[in-house]
């Protein structure tokens, strides 16, 4: 697969990729990156580079989110928000903005590998959860477990939480296919889940022994509105 094909499937799966992309690289090329990043230090780390649409229906422009209030369910787009936008003759400059004064929604995520060294790219990571998600679909007992958990639960009818487990030097990546669904309908990381790390492997984890947990797309919410 060439590295342009292998970009125009990720923005099918993943729509907003491409512009995530670009303004990711304006970003970090811009001179007051460094501020920001001193800010947010996990931004590009362990908090994805996120996507969001902002601005009048009449005239809806994309930005990426730099600033504002991060936790293990996401960015809070109903609050306080920094985006990074680029006009398009190419100047570049920051948005600081209320959430209910823009109409923020999410268009996308891409996992935040740019500034960690010993994570695969962006690309190569989206493929993995493309990969991951086509062999979930594609197993009936998996996906009839899932459907049944999902209808008392009120969650989505597919996984949707691309994490990454690190165990001390040994690091894992999947998708979080069981466990445990906290009250605000996240993830909980502290006790057994169920990861999948190949189209025919899914590992059962415990939490408590894991040394770092980080959520690569998606939240760590499994589409459940928070409490």
């Amino acid at each position: 697969m060439t590295n342009d094909k292998a970009r125009r499937d990720m923005e099918a799966l993943f729509p907003g990729h491409e512009k995530n992309d670009a303004l990711r690289a304006a970003f970090l090329a811009h001179p007051d990156a460094d501020h920001y990043l001193r800010l947010m230090p996990d931004l590009g780390c362990r908090i994805p580079w996120a996507l969001v649409a902002y601005g009048p229906e009449t005239g809806r422009c994309q930005g990426l989110v730099v600033g504002g209030r991060w936790s293990a369910a996401g960015w809070d787009l109903s609050g306080r928000i920094v985006l990074f936008v680029q006009s398009p003759t190419g100047d570049s400059g920051f948005l600081t903005c209320q959430a209910w004064e823009q109409q923020l929604v999410l268009i996308g995520t891409v996992p935040g590998s740019t500034r960690h060294p010993d994570r695969p790219d962006a690309v190569t990571l989206l493929g993995h959860v493309a990969e991951l998600t086509a062999a979930w679909h594609a197993d009936a007992e998996i996906t009839r477990v899932w459907h049944t958990w999902a209808l008392l639960h009120n969650q989505p009818p597919f996984p949707q939480t691309y994490a990454e487990i690190a165990f001390g030097g040994d690091v894992l990546r999947g998708l979080v296919v069981g466990g445990t669904v906290l009250a605000d309908g996240t993830w909980d990381f502290g006790q057994e889940f169920d990861l999948m790390v190949e189209p025919d492997v899914i590992l059962s984890l415990d939490g408590r022994r894991a040394t770092r947990c980080e959520v690569l797309h998606g939240t760590r919410e499994q589409g459940r509105g928070r409490g």
